[in-house]
């Protein structure tokens, strides 16, 4: 998703990376999925992106991470304790 959110912004990897306080190649490797990013990178990206917060949100738990939001982390968390409760029948 964040590869999609690169295309549609028309930055340079440059722009991006100085916006969010990363490296140009960093960056290119978060977008070739080289690079697995942390929470605050995700976010950082999401800013210099001007991605809306939901999309931000979708990103992180996509990634597996918390989201932004408080009724995306009920989601979250919900989602977390059915995953939990499906492995344990295994």
């Amino acid at each position: 998703m964040l590869s999609e959110a690169h295309e549609r912004s028309g930055m340079s990897l440059r722009d991006v990376a100085q916006a969010s306080d990363l490296d140009p190649t960093y960056v290119h490797y978060i977008l070739k999925g080289a690079r697995r990013p942390q929470r605050d990178v995700i976010i950082a990206l999401g800013f210099a992106y001007r991605l809306e917060r939901i999309e931000v949100d979708e990103i992180l738990l996509l990634a597996g991470l918390p989201p932004l939001g408080r009724s995306a982390l009920r989601e979250y968390r919900q989602h977390l304790r059915k995953s939990s409760a499906t492995q344990s029948h295994y």
